[in-house]
């Protein structure tokens, strides 16, 4: 009787025993399972391949962690104006894991190639639960969308179980019981051997018991295995390739973990100043060049992208800096410090349309600025609109009351360099023998080129040597040039007019370039002489008796030839074949000098 009291009392002691037994603790950790961003065609079989994860992890980590709900997931997301299946990018997606206070939510990408679909999922952890993580898989076979739901939520249950020994791995370490703490992560090892949260509890370890930074770097690049683009990872190998002083291995350890969070501008900044610290001039540019792709109208990015771009002499970037600055700010259009910068940066470049458009911004905003206009009017002659080019410059000298000599020369100079003989239409009235209409052609040329007379003036008188010289060389060429039109007379004048401004000043004066200057002038004087003299010879000998100066105009026409010889002889070197054609013509004009004078009854000349 005894013994059957004491089995009903022991039946009766299990039975009360069991329900405490069977209460098993609640997980703590929450899971948030998202539709994976896809193309709008696929956006359906991702909303279906995310329920069915979450009701299939769901079943299988039960005990180990808390899957946030369908209809939970709706509520949050309707009540933040968002529909129920919508897709989140990155910064919605942790905005709304932080709202439902997860440890850890899960992204990615759903792909289709035919008839397979590839799904790139990451486990994104928020608050150290040991479950980052990043794995991609397909369908496979049977290729269906509840396969792929399987082979995807069989990959998590791994992850969440190698996950819960990461964590005690991590609380050992807090508590100082550093052996405890990688017996755990290497439990956690052997569930998954690419487990990021016990490489990275790993990592701490190391670093707590001071072991040398080659250690933390291979435990935190053996944490990448698991998740290529952990940020705590990528932070730890950055931060000991500094401590190692090697610079570029941490730079690019950085810009890794700037992939996995390209919004984050601080840390693209700080990234940025490093590059520029090392004068890694154009990496910086392209990190800047990212980050706009996605904000184009930050500020902050902008003005550091103009500024290394300056700095490490990249003109066509700066450009394009500068260029955005504006169009995102338009109170810059009124900052001449701002215009003269992006003027600057376009003249260097070269980009013309740049200069072009800074330029007009400039002038609008400041229309009397002489700095500016004479940018407005080099931007125009380097666009290739010379009238322009020329009104404006015009209007700098008018307003400067014409005291600049290098702007007046600068008028001159693109006056004569721009100023083109229309050879084939010469040709044409050569070919018809319209001597009327080609001289007009000539003559017409000339004057073109003689307007920019009154402009070499002042260079021409200035003290400044070096204007003198500059003055000289646009002179000549106007000469050359009018002399190549075969208006000979015209430039007869006009380098007559050069050849005494720079006369030698002593009989040793033969070197240098204003010799250099006076030679080339020589040989274009010879040449338009000799080709224009045979009126005015023709004339001198049909002088009646009856003119009393016939003497004199004789004399100077015999000078003229001397002096042509003279410069033919000096100017030789240009051209010798015309050269000496000339000097023969010059030869058989003299060679009636003597019967000249005894006709003329003139003394010897």
């Amino acid at each position: 009787m005894r013994q059957v009291c004491l089995v009903v009392a022991l039946m009766a002691g299990i039975a009360g025993a069991a329900p405490a037994q069977l209460a098993i603790q609640q997980p703590t950790e929450k899971l948030l399972v998202l539709p994976l961003t896809a193309a709008s065609a696929d956006s359906a079989t991702s909303i279906a391949l995310s329920d069915a994860i979450r009701e299939r992890i769901a079943a299988l980590a039960k005990y180990k962690v808390l899957v946030i709900t369908k209809a939970k997931l709706c509520e949050a997301l309707t009540a933040s104006g968002f529909p129920c299946d919508g897709l989140l990018d990155d910064q919605q997606a942790r905005q709304l894991a932080r709202f439902l206070q997860v440890q850890a939510y899960i992204t990615g990408s759903l792909t289709r190639s035919g008839s397979t679909l590839t799904a790139k999922v990451r486990v994104i952890d928020i608050a150290s639960a040991g479950l980052a993580a990043s794995f991609t898989v397909n369908n496979g076979n049977p290729g269906t969308v509840a396969a792929l739901a399987e082979t995807i939520a069989q990959r998590l249950n791994t992850i969440i179980r190698a996950g819960e020994q990461a964590r005690e791995c991590t609380q050992s370490r807090q508590r100082g019981q550093f052996a405890r703490a990688l017996s755990s992560a290497q439990k956690a090892l052997v569930i998954d051997p690419t487990s990021a949260g016990a490489w990275l509890c790993i990592a701490t370890v190391y670093e707590a018991m001071r072991m040398p930074p080659d250690s933390i770097i291979a435990a935190s690049e053996r944490a990448l295995k698991g998740d290529p683009l952990n940020s705590t990872a990528l932070e730890n190998i950055a931060r000991n390739w500094q401590q190692k002083g090697d610079t570029l291995k941490a730079v690019d350890a950085f810009i890794r973990q700037l992939e996995g969070d390209p919004r984050n501008t601080s840390r693209r900044m700080g990234i940025v100043q490093l590059l520029r610290q090392m004068k890694e001039f154009q990496r910086a540019v392209d990190l800047l060049d990212a980050g706009l792709a996605l904000t184009p109208a930050d500020q902050q990015m902008l003005e550091m992208k103009t500024r290394i771009c300056i700095e490490g002499s990249l003109w066509k970037c700066a450009v394009q800096g500068l260029t955005a600055q504006l169009q995102h700010d338009s109170a810059l259009a009124k900052d001449s410090t701002f215009l003269n910068t992006a003027i600057g940066a376009a003249q260097s470049a070269p980009d013309t349309q740049a200069l072009l458009r800074f330029t007009g911004v400039a002038v609008r905003q400041f229309p009397n600025s002489i700095r500016f206009l004479k940018a407005r009017g080099g931007a125009f002659e380097t666009a290739g609109m010379i009238d322009s080019a020329l009104i404006i410059e015009k209007k700098t000298l008018a307003l400067e009351g014409g005291s600049d000599v290098s702007l007046s020369l600068l008028i001159a100079k693109t006056i004569v360099d721009h100023v083109v003989y229309d050879t084939a239409l010469a040709r044409q009235k050569t070919q018809a023998k319209d001597s009327l209409g080609l001289r007009a052609l000539q003559q017409a040329f000339a004057e073109r080129v003689v307007e920019a007379r009154p402009y070499l003036h002042p260079g021409l008188v200035s003290t400044d040597t070096t204007q003198r010289l500059t003055a000289a060389v646009i002179m000549l060429t106007g000469g050359s040039k009018i002399a190549q039109a075969a208006a000979y007379d015209r430039a007869y004048i006009w380098l007559d007019t050069l050849l005494q401004v720079i006369a030698p000043r002593s009989p040793t004066d033969t070197v240098g370039p204003r010799h250099q200057v006076r030679v080339n002038a020589s040989f274009w004087f010879g040449l338009s002489s000799v080709a224009s003299i045979n009126q005015a010879y023709q004339a001198m000998t049909k002088l009646k008796p009856a003119d009393r100066q016939r003497c004199d105009k004789a004399k100077a026409i015999f000078d003229r030839l001397a002096r042509a010889k003279g410069a033919l002889t000096l100017g030789r070197r240009v051209h010798p074949p015309t050269a000496d054609q000339m000097l023969g013509f010059v030869a058989q004009y003299e060679k009636p000098r003597q019967q000249v004078i005894d006709a003329f009854k003139c003394r010897n000349f």
